[in-house]
């Protein structure tokens, strides 16, 4: 197959997997913008892929700006559209879908063949809220994926039985945000790391405030404690406050998932995955990250939110603690009940079958879904 990845950004872990997954049997074109919030990992694309970068743009918080920047792409977009014809082509959310039907527009002189499949790794707050202008886009998400979308995949079975299902009734798939096993370089010589203090990691998009100044403020010059904070985004300037202000605090800066993730894990003791649910957009609540299967292959407990689905399933297994962050005392009751069980949580690890984090067969089931 042809395959066009069309994002809205350079190519995070999960997008990374997938055009990898796909380039060996495959041609991939990938086109994408640039965000300053995300760590660039072209290096961990296969060679083989043709790469296109539409330039920087602006977070969503200045909509005009990134609009701007859309419009100025549209005529870049449309050469390489005009240049090849793709069996499929993937996008990423909205936004993406209008730009590549404006710029398709008028190229094909005969019917255009190419699917038009859209990944769904986050639902938007306009989902959840009942705002005048939240209506309308939803009313405008429903005619687009009506009228356009041939295929739907979605990294959480909860995003689609609490949204999509009411209104698309095409193909969906599960692509759930596992591992991929030949992709885990495990290195022998590191090994992991044991001391006498607690540490507790935060790795990933620094996305949450609140959530990360409780955990600073709970253990902040606590000497039995540590805080190793792995990642870049939007709440930076708060991490690296917390961590010129105190000595058990650590940040380490950006991070290549691919090339790091064994050091990351091997050096710290819990992973603190914790989310506000009480917000507007239940978003957190129906989520899956990426994070709850690197805990399992690497084998270290994580401390995540109440009434999540996410909490089902880390107790499920009975591979952490759930906490509601905002009360007292919430987050040490966790940590001390992750160390008083240690031995027991690491028999737990040890006996999970590979397929709860490793997804080679889902991406088997990928790329037979594409192609149908």
């Amino acid at each position: 197959m042809k395959i066009l990845f069309f994002i809205s950004h350079q190519p995070n872990p999960r997008f990374v997997k997938q055009i990898n997954f796909l380039a060996k049997k495959h041609m991939i074109t990938l086109v994408c913008f640039q965000r300053e919030v995300l760590a660039n990992l072209n290096d961990s694309l296969d060679e083989s892929v043709m790469n296109h970068n539409l330039g920087k743009i602006p977070n969503a918080s200045q909509p005009l700006k990134r609009i701007s920047a859309y419009i100025r792409a549209i005529k870049q977009i449309r050469k390489i559209l005009s240049k090849a014809t793709f069996d499929v082509a993937l996008v990423n959310n909205i936004d993406v879908v209008l730009l590549y039907l404006i710029a398709r527009f008028r190229i094909f002189k005969k019917k255009n063949t190419t699917k038009l499949a859209i990944e769904i790794s986050d639902l938007r707050k306009f989902v959840f809220s009942n705002s005048f202008m939240s209506k309308r886009m939803r009313t405008l998400e429903n005619y687009l994926y009506k009228k356009h979308i041939d295929k739907l995949i979605v990294t959480s079975k909860r995003y689609y039985t609490y949204h999509f299902q009411n209104f698309f009734l095409k193909e969906v798939f599960v692509l759930e945000n596992k591992l991929l096993s030949a992709e885990q370089n495990h290195n022998s010589s590191i090994e992991k790391i044991t001391n006498n203090k607690t540490v507790i990691g935060v790795v990933g998009l620094l996305l949450r405030k609140d959530e990360y100044i409780k955990l600073f403020e709970t253990y902040k010059d606590n000497p039995d404690v540590e805080i190793h904070i792995h990642g870049k985004g939007y709440y930076q300037y708060v991490v690296e406050e917390y961590a010129s202000k105190h000595k058990n605090i650590s940040y380490f800066g950006p991070y290549n998932s691919f090339t790091d993730a064994q050091k990351i894990y091997n050096s710290i003791d819990i992973i603190y995955l914790v989310y506000d649910i009480d917000q507007v957009s239940l978003n957190n609540r129906l989520a899956l990250p990426n994070k709850l299967y690197e805990c399992m292959y690497y084998k270290v407990p994580l401390i995540c939110s109440e009434q999540t689905y996410l909490e089902e399933i880390v107790m499920n297994l009975g591979i952490g603690v759930s906490v509601n962050y905002k009360e007292p005392q919430a987050i040490e009751k966790a940590v001390l009940h992750i160390k008083n069980n240690r031995s027991q949580l690491d028999e737990v690890f040890s006996s999970l079958s590979e397929s709860k984090y490793f997804g080679d067969g889902d991406y088997e089931e990928l790329e037979s879904f594409l192609a149908k």
